[in-house]
Formats: structure tokens, C-alpha cells, sequence
């Protein structure tokens, strides 16, 4: 029988203390159908391209070997698998580090804007426009490899996990990963970090992206023998110019969900300001935990 660690009705609590507080929107569904066209705005987009921080190369390296070891065939380390699906792909953060893993790549999202953003010179990638819980352009058995990187939260999984299970090959790996609440390096700079979060991202936050705050403990898995990678080899490091880390925090999705309700805030330039006190003119060192939730179709 498969895990199903919420029903469908089930109203996302996440465990950390400050989340004990937070009330669903009137009438929000628990799940954000990804068709809805999130992250659409061409703004949103281009901040994402811009400062949304890249995987390590140890998610891809640890999300190959375990398909690897799980393979049917003899391979070394210069063989290629397949094929393998990025769903949800934004504009190919995490589509392209697969390139040199498999012979061809297919980076998948709802959002033409977001596409309009990927990069159009890798040989053996290709992107495509749809919801991710229409896999269709997929033959049966087909599939190495499905990852949804920062997305599977928004996704209807009742319908993603059945089109997972179809298009894998027998051995196939689904990978859901993401990463959680970042941490600043300076003890003060964290303390004002940490109070923005609680002003400004916890009460704007859709109950979905707190499956995701949650490092995905909670969310429903596709096969049974599925495993949460969590540890220190595969977060996310960045010496980040001021500049940068505000563009982070602007691409947020809650903070633009504020943003239409206080569209001349200045919240974000009285922030650059504090941290401009604090680091000088400095890097600002940032520190993301990557979490990896995975796991095989049975052969």
C-alpha cells in the first residue's frame, strides 16, 4: 500500500513553533493546482532567473547515484541514462545540471514566462509548456528519471504520483527535492531575517509552501520505499552581493502576494538598509537546507 501522509482535505501544519499560528485563507484549497499559473507575472519570472539560488552539484550527483544503483544495466561512470523530466522547471535551474547524466532532458512548467527564460543553446535539453500533472507527451515505461524541484507542493499529487508511475520504467526514480528557510551568517543580520520572515513571508504564505517550509515530512510519497536525504553536503552555500539577497526575497511568492495589497511598500529598501549598517559593503554569506524526497518505481 502507498504512503499517503495527507488526505486530500488535510490542512498543512507545519511544525516549527511560529507556523502554530498561521490560519488557512478563507476558502484556500490545501492544494494549489499548478494550471493556476503560478509565478506567470514577467517580473516574478525574471527575478527568479535572476537571484533564486542553484542546487549543488551534490542534489544531482546524489539523486544519479541512487537511480544508478538501481539500474538494470552494467554502467560506468561515462554512460548516460535515458531520459529524465524536470517538472516544474521554472526557467532550467534545475533542468540543465542533468544535461551530462542523461542523453536527452526535458524541462516541463505551466508558466510560458518562466520558459521564456530558459536557456535555448543546450543540445540535448527541451523545454515545453503544461501542467505538470499532464504527463501525456510521455509514453508509458518511457522515463528514468522525474524531478520537481521547489514545485511538487503546488501540484495536484493524486494526479502527479499516477502519471509518475506510468512514465517511469521499471527501477525509475522520482525525485522531489527543495530547499528551506534560509539562515544569514551574522547573528544580528539573522535576528532581522528572521523577524522579516515572521512579518512578511509566514502571514502570506500559502498552505502549500508549507509542505515545503516543512522539508516535505508530510507531503504524500509516489511509491512506498520512498526516503527523505536531508544533511549537510547538499545545501545550498552563497556569498551573495546585498543587492542579490533582496532580489531573493522579492521573488518570493508571499512577498508578492503582500505586495498587492501594499504596492508602494518600502519594507524591502528599509531592509537593504539595515544589512547595508551591518556588513559594510560585504558579502552577505547565506545558508539554505536542502532536503531530497525519493524514491523508486519497483521493478
Amino acid at each position: 500500500m502507498m504512503l499517503h501522509h495527507l488526505r486530500r482535505n488535510y490542512k498543512c501544519i507545519a511544525v516549527y513553533p511560529a507556523f502554530s499560528t498561521w490560519k488557512p485563507e478563507s476558502g484556500s484549497d490545501s492544494y494549489a493546482i499548478m494550471s493556476m499559473g503560478k509565478f506567470a507575472d514577467e517580473e516574478q519570472a525574471s527575478l527568479y532567473a535572476q537571484y533564486r539560488p542553484t542546487y549543488p552539484e551534490t542534489v544531482f550527483k546524489t539523486i544519479v547515484e541512487y537511480l544508478n544503483r538501481g539500474s538494470t544495466l552494467e554502467r560506468n561512470s561515462q554512460d548516460s541514462f535515458d531520459l529524465a523530466v524536470d517538472v516544474g522547471c521554472g526557467s532550467g535551474q534545475s533542468t540543465v545540471p542533468l544535461c551530462k547524466y542523461f542523453k536527452h532532458v526535458i524541462g516541463y512548467d505551466v508558466s510560458e514566462t518562466q520558459i521564456s527564460h530558459a536557456p535555448d543553446n543546450m543540445e540535448n535539453v527541451t523545454f515545453k509548456v503544461g501542467p505538470g500533472e499532464d504527463l501525456s507527451f510521455l509514453a508509458d515505461g518511457s522515463t528514468d528519471l522525474i524531478t520537481s524541484a521547489q514545485a511538487v507542493h503546488w501540484l495536484d499529487r493524486d494526479k502527479f504520483y499516477a502519471e509518475v508511475r506510468r512514465v517511469l520504467k521499471p527501477g525509475g526514480v522520482c525525485a522531489v527535492y527543495g530547499y528551506g528557510i534560509n539562515r544569514l551568517d551574522d547573528l544580528e543580520a539573522q535576528t532581522i531575517n528572521e523577524q522579516f520572515y515572521k512579518d512578511y513571508v509566514y502571514p502570506y504564505l500559502h498552505e502549500c509552501s508549507k509542505l515545503c517550509y516543512d522539508h516535505y515530512k508530510f507531503i504524500e510519497r509516489p511509491f512506498d520505499n520512498c526516503q527523505l536525504i536531508e544533511n549537510d553536503e547538499i545545501s545550498i552555500r552563497r556569498e551573495m552581493p546585498l543587492e542579490a539577497y533582496i532580489g531573493f526575497l522579492a521573488s518570493a511568492s508571499s512577498w508578492r502576494k503582500y505586495l498587492q495589497s501594499h504596492p508602494s511598500s518600502d519594507v524591502l529598501h528599509k531592509l537593504a538598509e539595515k544589512y547595508r549598517t551591518i556588513y559594510k559593503g560585504a558579502s552577505i554569506s547565506v545558508h539554505w537546507p536542502v532536503f531530497i524526497l525519493i524514491g523508486r518505481k519497483p521493478v
